[in-house]
């Protein structure tokens, strides 16, 4: 037993003091980092100014004064109507106008043309560059809303009556569960929480996977091409080589786990509020089952690849052939990724549902349904215990693989060569 904690503790020592783990850790807090203050660095960057948009109102005087009116009125607007004197015909509007935006006077401007008879008119909006689309909704809005208050007071309505109609529905979005009892569920803030953090531990997975996963490989392969290997194997079990190096690299990975999530939440705690607030979020919707299950799935992930990894790793003698010998486990893990990121609108979908059970996938997509939905707890339970008996399976196979072909060097053995070795072992 003192044997593979000798293997455990060499493995992360050795592998935490490079250089190359602890500047890829450095980046990784720096990005962290950044991500968590982007909506405050953007807030810094971005201009408060709201976009002036010029309107020659002469022939629409009061659906033009009506949308300057609309926008001095609202707080914090984006959108600044500036009128523009008429220049007696359109050929020299579009002339003023032109010189207007020149000026950078104006981002662009309003030109009103005669809609159907007594109707409302129709507007064409004129500039150098296109309209976004925040922008332009919100324009289309604010017309609609003047358009139907001129239709209301032509028809003689009463101002109570005006504001009951154009007061808008109140519609709040909650996400249930149907196999529990809670009359509450997740609000639109919770669920928009959900969603960024899914992605972020989704591609924390994803990295781990594949980044972890070609440590393990390369680690084994690297010892062989040294044939330290041929020294390590008189002392060590191939076996308590095997798992010493997995559970090494793993306890590796968590403890980047752990540091990333501390300097989160040292972060959070500085954060801007008020920046935060603008997407709609609060991070005291934060679900901490949401990490328990993260670390979960992370390190089943972990586990039922890291021991295919170990195990390719073994028949390779070369560390330069590790990264085409690997390809196939890595298809697996980004096809994987691809389908997590497509359930995170479809998280109930009959084919993410499916996959979800699959060994291979269901560390991500399993994953992917708890933060983004409500799955019944007995499919979590089976997730979990497909995935274990896996793990159980892929260690008895990698273990008879990586025992074999440890000391297998020169040319990558054939399926049946390392068949007849296994046997042998038997």
């Amino acid at each position: 037993m003192n044997s593979i904690w000798t293997v455990i503790k060499f493995t992360f020592l050795s592998r935490f003091r490079t250089k190359s783990f602890q500047v890829m850790s450095l980046i990784l807090l720096i990005l962290m980092s950044l991500l968590i203050h982007l909506p405050t660095i953007i807030k810094q960057f971005s201009s408060d100014e709201a976009m002036k948009i010029g309107v020659f109102g002469k022939q629409q005087a009061i659906v033009a004064s009506k949308l300057e009116a609309f926008y001095n009125n609202q707080p914090n607007a984006e959108i600044q109507i500036v009128p523009l004197s008429d220049q007696g015909s359109v050929e020299a509007n579009e002339a003023y106008g032109k010189q207007q935006i020149i000026d950078k006077k104006i981002k662009g401007y309003l030109e009103f043309t005669d809609g159907k008879q007594g109707g409302f008119p129709k507007l064409r909006y004129k500039s150098t560059g296109t309209l976004d689309s925040s922008p332009k909704n919100k324009l289309q809005t604010a017309l609609q809303l003047i358009k139907t208050d001129m239709v209301l007071q032509g028809a003689g309505l009463p101002d109570t009556l005006k504001t009951d109609i154009q007061t808008p529905v109140s519609l709040e979005t909650v996400q249930i569960s149907t196999t529990d009892q809670a009359a509450t569920g997740k609000t639109e803030s919770q669920m928009r929480l959900s969603y960024i953090l899914v992605y972020i531990l989704l591609f924390m997975l994803y990295m781990g996977a594949i980044g972890f996963g070609n440590l393990v490989a390369t680690e084994i392969t690297a010892e062989k091409s040294t044939r330290v290997m041929e020294l390590l194997i008189t002392s060590v079990s191939p076996l308590k080589q095997m798992f010493g190096k997995i559970i090494g690299i793993c306890l590796l990975a968590l403890s980047q786990i752990a540091v990333l999530i501390a300097v989160s939440v040292l972060n959070i705690q500085f954060s801007d509020a008020s920046a935060i607030k603008e997407l709609n979020i609060s991070w005291s919707d934060l679900e901490i089952s949401l990490i328990i299950y993260f670390l979960i799935f992370y390190l089943l992930g972990f586990f039922i690849y890291a021991t295919i990894f170990a195990a390719i790793g073994s028949l390779v003698s070369r560390t330069e052939d590790v990264g085409p010998a690997i390809m196939p486990v890595t298809y697996i893990i980004v096809a994987a990724f691809m389908i997590a990121i497509f359930g995170l609108n479809y998280p109930n979908a009959p084919f993410v549902v499916t996959m979800s059970f699959v060994p291979f996938f269901s560390p991500m997509i399993m994953f992917l349904r708890i933060g983004m939905s409500s799955p019944p707890f007995w499919q979590i339970a089976m997730s979990i215990a497909i995935q274990l008996v896996s793990i159980g399976a892929m260690a008895w196979l990698a273990a008879k693989i990586y025992r074999t072909g440890v000391l297998m060097y020169g040319k990558r053995p054939t399926l049946k060569e390392l068949r007849k070795a296994m046997r042998a072992y038997r």
